[in-house]
């Protein structure tokens, strides 16, 4: 795969992927050796995960033996959906932030948190830098942390609302006396208020 701008085409990094990526996708068959190296990259990561995800699934479909490298940890639920995905990684021994590359192909997937900025600091980036990304980092982290509590939460007021609107429309077509009807509304409007629905 390019890893570079293609000044004679006019096509950047990203574009000389696709296009490299494209002939693949279009040349491929069940006969092919697929070896691809972080497909997805040289865009954002949304829609670099996005690329990289279809690809594989669309080489799954094709079943073409295909090598895929990758630092997207996310791509590794593929082979809990399709079962002729095998994950391996290299071995790499972290200590006390540092990092010891074994050189040697493991099964299963191996989670080193913010292993790029571990990276980082051993390529030589001044610890400076590396500092201020590790508070970037935790920033964004607490941010999505933030939102998912957010969604979680409105999800649960949705949540609530189907109930008390389903237990309404039971109420509505129900054929209690006025009575039970009463009491059952006030029922529900303590459980409302109580939080036990």
């Amino acid at each position: 795969m390019g890893t570079m701008d293609s000044l004679e085409s006019n096509s950047s990094t990203f574009m000389t992927e696709m296009k490299e990526t494209a002939f693949i996708m279009q040349n491929v068959s069940d006969r092919s050796l697929i070896v691809m190296d972080e497909l997805g990259r040289a865009t954002s990561s949304s829609d670099g995960f996005a690329i990289a995800w279809s690809c594989c699934e669309h080489l799954l479909a094709l079943k073409a033996y295909s090598i895929f490298a990758t630092h997207m940890e996310s791509l590794s639920a593929l082979s809990t959906m399709y079962p002729n995905v095998k994950i391996l990684h290299f071995d790499v021994d972290v200590r006390n932030n540092r990092m010891d590359f074994k050189f040697l192909l493991k099964d299963g997937s191996r989670h080193v948190p913010h292993y790029g900025l571990m990276l980082a600091g051993v390529a030589g980036l001044p610890s400076s830098v590396v500092e201020a990304a590790k508070k970037i980092t935790s920033r964004i982290t607490e941010k999505e942390m933030k939102r998912m509590e957010v969604n979680c939460r409105q999800y649960e007021d949705i949540k609530l609302t189907y109930r008390v609107a389903q237990r309404l429309m039971c109420l509505k077509y129900s054929d209690q006396d006025e009575d039970s009807l009463r009491e059952a509304l006030q029922n529900l409007k303590e459980n409302y208020i109580g939080g036990s629905l």
